[in-house]
């Protein structure tokens, strides 16, 4: 992953903050790394591939 130099803030119920604290601390990483890697999977599923038609 690209070094990070900007930053995005956004709110959560605390019931959804709970839940990817525990799960950052099942994979042994930060929640901002967690967040970070689950929306780079996703955008790399949705941008399209290759040159436009």
């Amino acid at each position: 992953m690209a070094k990070t130099d900007t930053q995005i803030s956004f709110r959560v119920t605390s019931e959804f903050k709970a839940r990817l604290e525990a799960q950052a601390q099942r994979e042994r990483r930060p929640v901002s790394n967690l967040i970070l890697k689950v929306l780079e999977e996703y955008l790399d599923q949705v941008e399209p591939k290759g040159p436009a038609s």
